[in-house]
């Protein structure tokens, strides 16, 4: 149940201390049927995913940050909060289309060959193109020193300024 919700978002954060993940289904005598053993091998891993499968061991926050199980993990429940509405923030206030395109590039590796992803997100890239505000904002960044070497060390810097 809950492990399996978890792993089918597109980002997870976690706590830690109170943060814990476990497969608990081979213990019982079951077989993972939630997409534990469709989705954790990717995340973590084929032998990993085995460990925490078979084994049905609880993961603390910490390992499942290293594993790969959590993008984050943090010392408390408001620097967790803090930064995930940070970043929600942060892809808000960014242009819908390219997130969406953004997002359906790094989805297609999941549902086709590679080479078919890579001209899937060649098209997605080329769509965003024709976008006026993709335009605006790539002469903004231009008009800024954003491909040069001033500009490139302090990216972040660059692109807050769009």
């Amino acid at each position: 149940g809950g492990n399996e919700f978890c792993m089918n978002f597109d980002m997870r954060f976690g706590v830690r201390g109170s943060t814990c993940f476990c497969q608990m289904e081979v213990p019982l005598g079951l077989s993972p049927g939630g997409t534990g053993c469709v989705t954790l091998p990717g995340l973590i891993g084929p032998g990993r995913a085995f460990e925490m499968i078979l084994g049905g061991i609880d993961v603390d926050a910490d390992t499942a940050e290293r594993w790969g199980l959590l993008n984050r993990c943090f010392p408390d429940t408001a620097s967790c909060r803090d930064h995930v509405d940070e970043l929600a923030a942060r892809i808000a206030s960014f242009p819908p289309h390219a997130v969406m395109a953004a997002k359906a590039s790094l989805l297609a590796v999941e549902r086709m060959p590679r080479r078919e992803a890579c001209l899937e997100t060649l098209h997605l890239f080329n769509q965003t193109l024709a976008y006026p505000d993709a335009r605006k904002r790539m002469e903004a960044f231009l008009g800024r020193g954003g491909q040069t070497r001033p500009g490139e060390r302090d990216l972040q810097g660059t692109l807050s300024k769009l």
